[in-house]
């Protein structure tokens, strides 16, 4: 697969066909990495539910580049990544088949490397306001801002599960399966099963779980959950799995 490394300038997002007016727009948000480009996009309603293709179209060809149902390319029940790192520089266009017969439209501009966007980028500018109040304990010391920290922690978790992803290495019958978010990067071996196991995924278990992945062991569940369904959805879509202890099993 060649890779692309320039950034996406987004363009124009708007709905087509009958009554377009009708339907809510989708959002659409690029995040780029050195090593990961992801084009992050929430529909108006659950993606489950009546949604058709979508489809990324090369606007100069005419091309279709790629085309998959919705429903198999859903993260959770509203969001689509789409990794553009192998997109080549050009102007492309996203169509999503929506449930009341229109389609949404979002159209985009990859980038050469090292080409800068034509429109910089935006950073909210707060309002002047008074001094934000200060509670302080008995003895007279700062108390931490609990409002702050909160807001904090719903943002990082926020980007985490925006920019979450899977890449692979090797091949199928070992190598290695890459989970990665924002600030987070887990490498688990896989290999081939026997019997009526197809393969399977090594995890560390519960008790190693912090050591092995610098990750809190609340997030554990969460994260195997998702590698094993994107696994799932994008390498063995005809298989089911299980995660148990020290594995997620697929047969």
């Amino acid at each position: 697969m060649n890779q692309h490394f320039g950034t996406i300038e987004l363009g124009r997002i708007e709905n087509s066909g009958q009554h377009p007016q009708d339907i809510e727009l989708i959002t659409a948000k690029f995040v780029h990495y050195p090593d990961s480009q992801q084009l992050i996009l929430w529909l108006p309603q659950n993606g489950r539910q009546g949604y058709g293709s979508i489809r990324l179209i090369d606007e100069t060809t005419h091309e279709i580049i790629t085309e998959d149902l919705v429903e198999d390319r859903l993260n959770g029940s509203i969001q689509i990544l789409i990794n553009t790192i192998s997109v080549p520089p050009g102007k492309y266009l996203l169509e999503i088949e929506h449930p009341k017969g229109g389609k949404h439209v979002v159209r985009f501009k990859k980038l050469e490397e090292g080409e800068k966007t034509a429109v910089g980028i935006r950073y909210p500018i707060p309002e002047p306001g008074s001094e934000p109040i200060l509670y302080r304990d008995g003895s007279g010391s700062p108390l931490p801002e609990e409002d702050v920290i909160l807001r904090q922690k719903l943002f990082q978790d926020m980007e985490e599960k925006f920019t979450r992803h899977i890449e692979y290495e090797g091949n199928f019958r070992s190598g290695k399966i890459i989970y990665k978010a924002a600030n987070t990067s887990i490498s688990f071996y896989h290999e081939m099963g026997g019997g009526d196991c197809k393969f399977y995924i090594d995890i560390p278990t519960p008790a190693n779980w912090e050591t092995a992945t610098k990750t809190p062991l609340s997030s554990r569940a969460e994260i195997l959950e998702f590698v094993a369904a994107t696994v799932q959805r994008e390498r063995a879509s005809s298989w089911r799995f299980e995660i148990k202890e020290n594995g997620i099993f697929y047969y």
